[in-house]
Order: structure tokens, then sequence, then C-alpha cells
């Protein structure tokens, strides 16, 4: 058995879990065997698996939503702030993401996080897209492609191509600076 484990070492396992089994192989059981720890260790952090689950969806919402939003507003420069955004999210753990989607479609509590996410990587793009884009029906146009491109790409390409979604978001990147003004920065 293992000694000790943090918060953070359940939810990266959790995700792992997710990405490799799907949302339905999510079990305090297995989640505990992949720590190699007892089910009395998971208790001491969350108490009961229906604490857990809202918690390791706030560990996914900040970790893989706010913290990626923060990140790339830290560049001054507007293009190096679109770069950054598209580094940090082909970094996200897209077959946990792929799972968690699937997980919403029935879960409400799933869906709410769900829902927010989406809302919030909206916002975030558009926040960063405003830095180059002066027209705000077009930063809300390139901000609904570029999550649609995320999302879609997960959806369809299942293990997401890395090299694939830089291509895209390579392009998309393109498309961006075609509408950028040269006024707004």
């Amino acid at each position: 058995m293992r000694l000790s484990v943090t918060r953070e070492d359940y939810f990266e396992a959790a995700m792992q879990i997710l990405a490799d089994h799907g949302h339905h192989s999510l079990k305090m059981s297995t989640l505990c065997q992949k720590l190699n720890v007892t089910t009395g260790s998971f208790y001491n952090y969350f108490g009961n698996w229906a604490n857990f689950i809202p918690e390791l969806l706030e560990y996914w919402e900040t970790e893989r939503t706010e913290r990626i939003a923060a990140l790339s507003l830290r560049p001054a420069d507007p293009n190096d702030q679109v770069r950054l955004m598209k580094e940090l999210a082909i970094q996200v753990p897209h077959s946990a993401e792929i799972a968690i989607r699937a997980w919403s479609n029935g879960d409400p509590v799933v869906a709410g996080f769900q829902k927010r996410v989406d809302q919030r990587r909206f916002e975030a793009l558009q926040t960063v897209v405003r830095g180059l884009v002066s027209d705000e029906t077009k930063v809300e146009l390139l901000s609904v492609i570029g999550i649609s491109l995320l999302v879609g790409l997960q959806s369809w390409r299942s293990p997401v191509d890395t090299e694939e979604l830089h291509r895209v978001f390579d392009e998309f990147d393109t498309v961006i600076m075609r509408y950028a003004d040269k006024t707004v920065h």
C-alpha cells in the first residue's frame, strides 16, 4: 500500500481512468486500486463518493479551464496570447474530456459542470480574440468556431491526434489573423 496520496493524486488518477476506460469505470474501488490505497484513505479525504464527484469536476474546471484562461492572458502581446491558448488547449486531457462529455449526457450534475466549462472556455477565447479583432460580431463568431473545433475534434477523432489538432489550430490562428485589426493592439 502507498503511504500517502494527495487530493490531486485522486483527481489525476480519476482523470486517467476516465481517459482510459470512460465514466462507467470510474468507481471508488478502481480509483483506490489505481493509487494502491485503501478506501479508508479515500473516505479520509472526501467522506463519500457523492462528495468526490463535484470536487473532481471542480478540479477539472479549475485546472483545465480557469488555469488556461489565466495563463493565456500572461503574455502582453495578443498574438502570443492566441498562440499560448492554442498550445494549452492542445495539452488538455482529450480522452478524459470525451468521457466527461459522454457522462454529462446522463448526469445533471456533470452536465452543469460541462456547460459551465464550455461557456467559460468560450468567454476566455473571446477575451483573447478581442485583443486582435475589434468587430464584436467577428469575435463571437471566431470564438464559436474555436470551441467547435476543439469539441468537434475531441468527439470525432478519438483518440485525438495532437499533430492534427496543431494543424487545425494553426489554420484557425491564420483565420483569426485575417480579421485582426492592427489598431486593436
